[in-house]
């Protein structure tokens, strides 16, 4: 009862991310497949050393490049790969030129895309009796392949949002 009205989408971010997630299939953690989404987007995925960006592809009209450090372990380039995807589907044009405001609050829209995306709350389900509060971020990284840094926020934003609700008890 209470975890359904909890892990259901809540704004038109969330929303549009569930809907893309649902629309390739993925209904456990384990079926997100940030590769396969940027596929559909015609995006390709390159690993190499240095900073993780996104471009257009130089030899593919119409295609996008999401560049990532190899450096990176698999849980961040997870990550910056779903960030760079936000700015592709979410933004336009380039930041450098933006005044600073405007970069920061993309980047902020950007990361809640990536959260939204890499660690959903409708597939929290498996949390509930399984692990408590304080072992769950931990659960939340090593089930959804993200940092405990990502996994400690997103089960910061559950609990905040099961206090509005009246649900404290429950967690």
């Amino acid at each position: 009862m209470y975890a359904k009205e909890l892990c259901t989408s809540q704004t038109w971010l969330e929303e549009m991310v569930y809907n893309l997630l649902r629309y390739h299939g993925f209904e456990q953690p384990e079926d997100i497949d940030v590769l396969e989404i940027c596929r559909t987007f015609n995006i390709e995925v390159w690993f190499s050393e240095g900073r993780s960006r996104s471009f257009p592809h130089p030899r593919k009209a119409g295609w996008f490049v999401i560049q990532v450090d190899s450096t990176l372990c698999e849980e961040e380039q997870r990550e910056k790969i779903a960030h760079e995807l936000g700015h592709l589907i979410l933004h336009c044009g380039a930041q450098p030129g933006l005044p600073e405001l405007m970069i920061c609050m993309q980047e902020s829209q950007t990361n809640h895309f990536a959260e939204h995306l890499l660690v959903p709350f409708y597939m929290f389900d498996r949390l509930f009796y399984r692990v408590n509060r304080y072992e769950a971020p931990r659960y939340i990284a090593r089930l959804f392949r993200v940092t405990e840094k990502i996994a400690r926020q997103r089960f910061e934003r559950f609990l905040s949002r099961a206090f509005q609700r009246g649900f404290e008890h429950y967690i």
